[in-house]
């Protein structure tokens, strides 16, 4: 939505107008703030701040849903509040939604800068990494949602700031993070309909990343009848430099 890049007064509400303004149940938001003026019309809001007062959300039509809380079996999760939110069903067959912003920065790269600002990390055993000197917050953030996850009907998405086109030569460190992805239960849900790649980043003089992406389990993935980004929102309304993707499920 844009909050995080000075995108507040009058863009971040044309954003929330064009989004309030869609015919869709389920909005995974990240870079929002939930004013209560653009959430009324939502059943249930979870929503986790990160920087400055903008965060991570999720907006259902459905009421009853919670925003879900990571205890002391999930560090990590608790660490890096604001990079998800997590939308827990009102019953035990329900629907499980998280909204990720996974920092386009490492861990390591980010101490560099602000020292401070990830002091006293928790472990790191067991965590599938696609480098072996760094870890992104995308990689704590699925080792400790696949098990609250796991034989769930969920879908996970938002800004990775990860994309295969980062890749050269012999760094292939995207593709890993994508199979290690794969490995721990996140299906990618656009590779069943053959898109690999679509643009959603478009800040100007970049190449057609895409940086946002959505992942769902075995049986979501088979219910997806379509998935696609509305590039017109960023390309052409410039709501923000991110385009939504827009997943349709049987």
């Amino acid at each position: 939505m844009g909050a995080g890049m000075g995108f507040k007064g009058a863009k971040h509400t044309a954003a929330w107008d064009w989004l309030n303004g869609q015919d869709v149940d389920v909005a995974l938001l990240q870079e929002v703030v939930p004013l209560p003026d653009f959430t009324r019309n939502w059943g249930s809001v979870a929503w986790v701040g990160k920087y400055q007062g903008w965060g991570s959300a999720v907006l259902t039509k459905a009421p009853g849903y919670t925003t879900w809380q990571p205890t002391d079996q999930q560090p990590w999760l608790q660490r890096v509040r604001g990079a998800v939110a997590v939308a827990q069903p009102p019953n035990d067959g329900g629907f499980w939604f998280a909204s990720v912003h996974s920092a386009a920065s490492s861990f390591e790269h980010t101490n560099k800068e602000t020292p401070t600002w990830y002091a006293d990390l928790p472990p790191r055993d067991g965590i599938m990494r696609c480098d072996d000197k760094e870890m992104w917050e995308i990689e704590p953030i699925a080792h400790e949602m696949a098990p609250v996850l796991a034989e769930k009907r969920f879908v996970l998405g938002g800004d990775l700031n990860s994309s295969r086109l980062f890749d050269s030569g012999k760094n292939t460190s995207n593709a890993r993070l994508f199979d290690n992805l794969h490995a721990q239960g996140f299906i990618d849900l656009g590779t069943r309909h053959g898109v690999v790649e679509q643009q959603t980043y478009f800040k100007r003089n970049t190449r057609p990343f895409q940086l946002d992406y959505m992942f769902g389990d075995d049986q979501t993935n088979l219910a997806t009848s379509s998935m696609r980004a509305l590039t017109d929102v960023a390309a052409t309304l410039g709501l923000s430099d991110h385009a939504p993707i827009e997943l349709v499920l049987n």
